[in-house]
């Protein structure tokens, strides 16, 4: 048999996590949103044969969206780095957690304005279809209300990590209150 005891990996927090930490949140946060925006116009024009050109005009409705997207999740990719730096059970990462889930609340709030989500096209052409005018609006409000609580729970689970972690942490770096 294996005499081998499996330990636990410990977080030990550091440049290393804070480094890690950001770059999970900026690719996150940033990069696949951004990705996924600028490849909508190359996606319709793909998928419609090259009769979709006027796309871009029609994305000018979603601008607003993306460019929110991008300036709330900035805060998050700050505060992502103080968070990966404290290890578990310090004292200190405990507001970084408590601010990171009143952002990510924020976050959602801003960008679906609440839960209320209104789009609308005129003349697209897909090549074999040509779609006059649509337009959608989704009212989720309940939905984006539960989304937003479990965001700042989130953000107060980081006062239950404390406690959990306290003592080793406490243990391993020495004294501490």
């Amino acid at each position: 048999m294996n005499d081998k005891k499996t330990k636990k990996k410990k977080d030990t927090g550091g440049t290393k996590g804070a480094v890690k930490y950001f770059l999970k949140t900026f690719i996150a946060l940033i990069v696949v949103p951004s990705i996924i925006y600028f490849s909508i116009p190359y996606l319709f024009d793909a998928i419609a044969g090259g009769a979709a050109g006027d796309i871009s005009a029609q994305m000018k409705d979603l601008e607003p969206y993306f460019i929110r997207l991008i300036l709330c999740a900035i805060p998050m990719v700050i505060i992502s780095i103080p968070l990966g730096y404290f290890a578990r059970g310090d004292k200190r990462k405990v507001p970084c957690r408590i601010a990171y889930g009143v952002a990510a609340a924020a976050l959602v709030l801003i960008v679906t304005n609440g839960g209320k989500f209104n789009l609308s096209m005129a003349d697209v052409d897909l090549g074999a279809a040509l779609v006059s005018s649509f337009s959608i609006t989704l009212t989720n409000t309940v939905l984006v209300m539960i989304i937003v609580i479990l965001c700042l729970l989130k953000g107060l689970l980081g006062i239950l990590e404390y406690r959990v972690y306290r003592d080793e942490f406490n243990g391993s770096e020495g004294s501490g209150s």
